[in-house]
């Protein structure tokens, strides 16, 4: 009886293997309604009715035309009470193709479908997991070589002062906002303002590669003026997006102090389903800053704790008995929201 339910799905793959490939319904009327479990709390008749690159269009009753992304997935329990977890690759008149996890892909016709739950793409994991790594683009600053994907972004916030906002352009490009609060309650003085563009591409398997620039300007902590700054760097990730490195080697330029070259070596590594490990190290001409913190992960947002140490030259280091260098830790605390 064990083997029961993979016995049906293999029925269904091999009974239904000739059906339209269409990507679109010309007659929805002829789509038999199927349960769809869209969220905790709602759960209507419907039907999918149609996808695209970015989206799976769903038409529920009550509700009407909704979509969701195409990076979901979905629970589906068919007559004779088998699941099975799978993503959905085509749909035909009468039928919808998944792609069972990575096992084979099977046509279903739509009579046979008793409820669609859908997963989406943050309630997807992979190795095991059940949550995606969800700021899998980011350490704790420091850009990996993923790219957020087409329609993708985030709101970042660190100990409330820093505020960033980056979004998916397309699969490969995206943009991002910077500001501190200073600038956001007095409209520019005294203010830390930046653009962040960046390219990310899969190189191979496990290696990703982007690049990007940040430009702005600077706020001191005398804020006696704001520097501008621009930065140019090349990225490199190898890894899976629960276990990875990343190298970057840049450049910035501006005032004498803000130029220099930049190097930073980052690792991330996941130790359970809502915990990682962050680590990111800045390695600049005349600073060195080594963060190490523990990631948490809910749904859509991510909570980062941590400590810095900040390893800066002293300028008055021909006084007897004056270390070299002072090392100052910094706590840190911030939240990333993914949509």
């Amino acid at each position: 009886m064990k083997y029961f339910p993979f016995i049906t799905l293999l029925y269904f793959a091999i009974s239904h293997n000739l059906m339209a490939q269409s990507v679109e319904i010309d007659d929805s009327s002829i789509i038999q309604s199927y349960l769809i479990q869209v969220d905790d709390n709602t759960i209507l008749k419907g039907k999918i009715i149609g996808l695209n690159a970015d989206s799976i269009f769903l038409k529920l009753e009550l509700l009407g035309n909704i979509y969701i992304s195409r990076k979901s997935n979905f629970i589906v329990e068919i007559m004779g009470g088998s699941t099975f977890r799978g993503e959905l690759l085509k749909i035909s008149n009468d039928s919808l193709l998944f792609d069972m996890t990575g096992l084979t892909n099977v046509w279903i016709k739509n009579i046979d479908v008793v409820k669609l739950t859908v997963l989406e793409w943050q309630d997807t994991g992979t190795e095991g997991y059940s949550i995606a790594n969800q700021h899998k683009t980011r350490y704790l600053f420091s850009p990996s070589g993923y790219s957020l994907g087409k329609r993708n972004g985030y709101y970042q916030n660190i100990w409330g002062v820093f505020n960033a906002v980056n979004y998916g352009i397309t699969d490969n490009v995206s943009i991002g906002f910077g500001a501190n609060i200073y600038t956001l309650l007095n409209g520019g003085g005294n203010s830390t303002l930046f653009i962040t563009p960046k390219i990310g591409k899969k190189y191979n398997e496990n290696t990703y590669i982007g690049g990007g620039l940040l430009i702005g300007s600077l706020s001191r902590y005398n804020f006696s003026d704001n520097p501008f700054i621009a930065l140019g760097y090349g990225v490199v990730t190898r890894g899976t997006e629960n276990r990875n490195l990343t190298l970057a080697i840049g450049h910035s330029t501006g005032e004498k102090s803000l130029t220099s070259h930049v190097f930073t070596l980052n690792f991330y590594n996941r130790i359970s389903n809502r915990y990682g490990f962050v680590s990111e190290n800045w390695f600049m001409k005349k600073t060195v800053i080594l963060a190490y913190g523990l990631r948490k992960f809910d749904k859509r947002v991510s909570t980062d704790i941590g400590i810095a140490f900040v390893s800066i030259p002293n300028s008055d280091n021909d006084i007897i008995d004056e270390p070299k260098r002072y090392v100052i830790p910094a706590p840190y605390l911030g939240w990333v929201i993914n949509w």
